[in-house]
């Protein structure tokens, strides 16, 4: 069930987006919000790199477990907005 939104969150939308849509802000709020977590991401794969000195496909070592696991969900979190960013244009 969609739920309505209040005429403040409606005038926020399209006075940050300055589109006349719902669905347009929205689209324009969303992909924005894809892009910045896009961005974070990209960002903690570059310290990964930097600290192994190696791309994730490179890092295949089991010793430090806990970082290949967390490493390798960015990697697949990044793949899914990226598919939602080019659904979004």
């Amino acid at each position: 069930m969609l739920e309505t939104l209040s005429p403040q969150v409606l005038k926020a939308l399209t006075d940050v987006t300055g589109e006349l849509t719902l669905d347009s802000a929205v689209r324009i709020v969303t992909r924005d919000a894809v892009e910045h977590r896009l961005e974070n991401i990209a960002d903690q794969i570059r310290k990964f790199e930097q600290k192994y000195s190696m791309s994730f496909p490179q890092f295949d070592s089991f010793a430090i477990e806990q970082d290949y696991l967390e490493w390798e969900g960015l990697i697949c979190r990044q793949r899914r907005l990226q598919e939602v960013r080019e659904w979004l244009r």
